[in-house]
């Protein structure tokens, strides 16, 4: 059961909290007030010519008397109450709680900020210095680029040069070279004797005539070799299209025996004096001569001598007259040349040019037949003039 002084303190508080709400609730019953809003009204609004810190008896402590008391036990005192103590009103209490609340949360703000800056200036300069450094590293980089390129071209130009010497080097090597092929130069051995089989006697010697001599055997190989080497000017004397005669070359002084190896001289020889009348040729004007891998019987013959006048530029020069026989005459070209003489040779095929042909090493063609012959040396200058070089 409550006391009649706690159930008086309870009745005023009701009707005080009524009589407030029904003084500071604004005109629109459905707005809101901010809570600034709250505390202006609080704090400037008078009721019926009294403050607030009044109750309706007009005691000056009304929360006091309510029981509200402090942590420590004393009764809590109202705003009233201490805006008549300290000269301040609440408002300005409070407001001066807001400004050093926003100081506070400003300086904190402040010094984060200042934080944040000095490690993101610090970081970018980090960066910047980052970036320099890989600025100065790709300068030095494209200094080196830029001189190895120019090492690179330099490098180029002497291997274009080295190459061209090296190529007219080869073309003066092969100069006295020509390449004879067709069916008349088809391989020619010589019937080997075989020894006989052991067990077997040897063939007997008719009665009344003498063994086999060793002494003549030598004296008749010297007298084949003698007889080859001067085969071509007996030939000369004789007239063409005798009879070709087996001779030995230098691989009978080197032990081989009759029948071995093709004398490849010989034949070249005896095949030329047949196919050009009058040429006189014998072993003494060849150096060497062997075959060559592949078709169509290739042989390459090197001359002793070329250049004017020469055997070989006669040869060469008489190779017309071969039409319709079985041998064909052509230069020993390298084979930068030998490509660029094939790829003008399928344009002539295509009917493109008119003909291609070679002199001393170098190729030659004509677009007209009474044109002007025009000399192509790489095959650069060959895509230039508008034909497709072969694959190398």
């Amino acid at each position: 059961m409550l006391r009649p002084d706690a159930s008086r303190a309870v009745g005023a508080e009701s009707e005080a909290r009524d009589n407030s709400t029904s003084t500071d609730q604004p005109t629109g019953a459905g707005e809101r007030q901010s809570v600034s809003q709250l505390v202006r009204a609080y704090g400037d609004a008078p009721v019926d010519g009294q403050k607030r810190d009044r109750s309706e008896s007009g005691d000056q402590a009304p929360a006091g008397k309510r029981g509200a008391r402090e942590r420590s036990g004393e009764p809590t005192r109202s705003p009233s109450s201490l805006s008549s103590k300290g000269g301040r009103s609440f408002r300005d209490e409070l407001d001066a709680a807001v400004e050093d609340l926003e100081q506070r949360v400003t300086t904190s703000l402040s010094r984060d900020l200042h934080e944040f800056r000095e490690r993101m200036s610090a970081q970018i300069e980090k960066l910047l210095g980052r970036v320099q450094d890989l600025e100065h590293h790709v300068e030095e980089r494209d200094n080196i680029i830029d001189r190895l390129s120019d090492d690179l071209h330099q490098s180029r130009q002497e291997i274009s040069a080295l190459q061209a010497r090296v190529e007219d080097a080869e073309i003066n090597s092969r100069l006295p070279c020509l390449v004879l092929s067709g069916p008349a130069m088809a391989p020619r051995r010589a019937a080997r004797l075989e020894p006989p089989l052991p067990g077997q006697p040897p063939a007997a010697v008719p009665a009344g005539q003498p063994g086999p001599d060793p002494g003549r055997a030598v004296e008749s190989q010297s007298a084949d070799r003698r007889a080859g080497e001067e085969g071509g000017a007996s030939q000369c004397a004789a007239g063409a299209g005798g009879e070709r005669r087996d001779t030995r070359d230098q691989s009978s002084a080197r032990g081989d025996t009759w029948g071995d190896r093709e004398d490849v001289n010989a034949l070249v020889v005896s095949t030329l004096n047949q196919c050009m009348p009058g040429l006189c040729m014998n072993l003494k004007d060849i150096d060497r001569a062997h075959r060559l891998p592949g078709p169509n019987n290739r042989v390459i013959v090197r001359f002793v001598q070329s250049g004017q006048g020469s055997l070989r530029d006669v040869v060469m020069s008489r190779r017309l007259e071969l039409r319709g026989r079985d041998l064909f005459i052509n230069e020993s070209l390298t084979k930068l040349r030998s490509s660029i003489f094939q790829s003008l040779l399928a344009a002539k095929r295509e009917k493109k040019i008119f003909t291609v042909y070679t002199r001393g090493g170098q190729v030659f063609f004509k677009e007209k037949q009474h044109g002007v012959g025009t000399r192509v040396n790489s095959l650069q200058q060959l895509r230039g003039l508008g034909y497709t070089p072969l694959q190398r």
